[in-house]
């Protein structure tokens, strides 16, 4: 049902067109404004496909109206009534591209004729967007999702384009640690109506880059655990028909279209955590690690993980391996308190080279973790050895830009290889977290997104500058499909490589 605003400071003219309406079986949602400043506001929460004003109306006239509405919804259909037939209204209708300029009193006929024009144009506008809609909306919130104003995109389409995206209620945030869509997943249409029968309300999903993709659940208002529930069925699910692990992070409630790219960017961070956890395939957890996370690691893992938190200087993950190592021994995962105390004591030694003098102080503070007598003292013994470790590992203020710098340049000159996180921190001695957070601060996106925008650049530069084959091009940029190359670069910029060339 299309959208109608009717903004006349006379009741008797609205309730006149509310009644023409009503008799020639037209059906819209209406709302009523008494003056052009009122119908403007009330515009901005009621998005009308068409307005229907009057001319001359207090505090704001309707063609005053009318520009201004034109350059906030461009698309919008305005129709004009008026008691003056004056050539210099009429006008400056034309200027605005009104649909008509209709003289009061209205002739019934006249206004069953326009109306009718008005909505025969909005079906055929609704019916090809609706043919080309799969790839319409995939492009409308890739660009939303990349923090693209939404204020931007309803200038360029309309609100009434958008209106879809009210719909959106949740979002789920799939990733695997490989490039599988284009590869292993190369029908991304058909991975999505595998899970039909899985996710109990409708959804549209969408493939945001070779290793992740997002589902945007539609009137979904039930609460968080339900959602992590399916987003569980959906790990599974994968896992059985592909055998492979995804991670899947829950968003929060999506309250306003508006908030839809940086609900994105916090559901995302989401996925960090799994760098923490074994078995642990749906984010976030709550504040304590659940049992499941720590079941099947040993202490030589922890320790490990703990060791390498130390040498890349990275103070966020080692809080979080130390948070986990710690619950371990609190309950009692390792079957002995001397033996808790032993993997303590040689926790103390990974932790301790990290201070400036740590070597002379390396023997008192393994006798204070053997002398301890309660966990809680040798907790308190080893979080003020972090809180150290932590003041000596802020970075140079260079050392994150050349961290960033190395990974761009390994990225501009390895595009066409499988690239992914694990890769990239390991070229450069970070952990995985580290390298994303960092990255995030220096380039205001992740780094799956930066290596699909550096593929897509090059392809546009082949396209542009040489005769390759789409087949060859898409290879060369590291892909595996062609068209799955082709749905991704026509969801990136609008069209396909074909038409690029062209």
């Amino acid at each position: 049902m299309f959208r109608l605003m009717i903004a006349d400071d006379e009741d008797a003219e609205r309730m006149g067109i509310r009644f023409l309406l009503e008799k020639f079986g037209f059906e819209f949602e209406i709302r009523e404004a008494a003056d052009g400043a009122n119908a403007l506001e009330k515009l901005k929460e009621f998005q009308a496909d068409i307005l229907v004003t009057d001319v001359k109306m207090p505090f704001l006239s309707g063609i005053d109206l009318a520009k201004q509405v034109r350059r906030q919804f461009p698309n919008m259909e305005i129709i004009f009534f008026s008691g003056y037939d004056d050539f210099e209204y009429v006008k400056q209708a034309l200027s605005l591209q009104a649909v008509d300029y209709i003289l009061k009193p209205v002739n019934p006929a006249e206004f069953q004729k326009v109306i009718a024009r008005v909505v025969d144009r909005l079906n055929q506008e609704e019916e090809a967007a609706t043919q080309n809609r799969g790839f319409w909306k995939n492009y409308v919130t890739s660009r939303l999702l990349n923090q693209v104003s939404y204020d931007v995109l309803c200038q360029e389409y309309g609100m009434r384009q958008l209106r879809f995206l009210e719909d959106y209620t949740r979002m789920i945030l799939l990733e695997f640690e490989e490039d599988v869509f284009g590869n292993e997943i190369t029908d991304v249409r058909s991975f999505a109506l595998m899970f039909e029968s899985v996710i109990s309300c409708p959804f549209d999903f969408q493939d945001l880059t070779p290793s992740q993709g997002v589902f945007f659940l539609m009137g979904i208002h039930r609460e968080d655990e339900y959602v992590r529930e399916l987003a569980w069925c959906i790990h599974l699910a994968v896992e059985k028909e592909y055998q492979k692990k995804c991670y899947l992070a829950v968003s929060k409630r999506i309250e306003n279209v508006r908030d839809l790219g940086n609900l994105y960017q916090e559901t995302e961070k989401f996925l960090e955590e799994r760098f923490f956890y074994q078995d642990i395939y749906v984010y976030p957890q709550g504040k304590h690690v659940p049992k499941e996370a720590i079941a099947g690691i040993s202490d030589g893992q922890l320790l490990q993980a703990v060791e390498k938190d130390v040498a890349c200087r990275d103070g966020y993950s080692l809080r979080r391996n130390m948070e986990i190592l710690l619950d371990v021994c609190r309950n009692n995962g390792f079957q002995s308190y001397i033996y808790t105390r032993f993997v303590c004591a040689s926790l103390m030694k990974i932790l301790i080279p990290g201070l400036p003098d740590g070597k002379e102080r390396l023997a008192d503070l393994v006798e204070r973790v053997y002398c301890c007598g309660s966990f809680a003292d040798l907790e308190t013994i080893l979080w003020e050895v972090v809180n150290e470790l932590e003041k000596n590992f802020l970075p140079s203020e260079d050392s994150p830009k050349r961290t960033v710098s190395l990974v761009e340049q390994y990225i501009q000159e390895h595009y066409k290889e499988p690239l992914s996180l694990d890769v990239l921190a390991e070229r450069v001695f970070r952990t995985p977290h580290y390298l994303s957070s960092i990255f995030v601060q220096e380039k205001g996106i992740g780094i799956n997104k930066y290596i699909k925008n550096v593929r897509m650049e090059k392809a546009k530069e082949l396209l542009k500058e040489t005769n390759m084959k789409i087949s060859d091009i898409c290879e060369q940029v590291g892909y595996g499909s062609v068209s799955y190359f082709c749905r991704s670069f026509r969801n990136e910029y609008g069209v396909t490589p074909e038409q690029y060339r062209r």
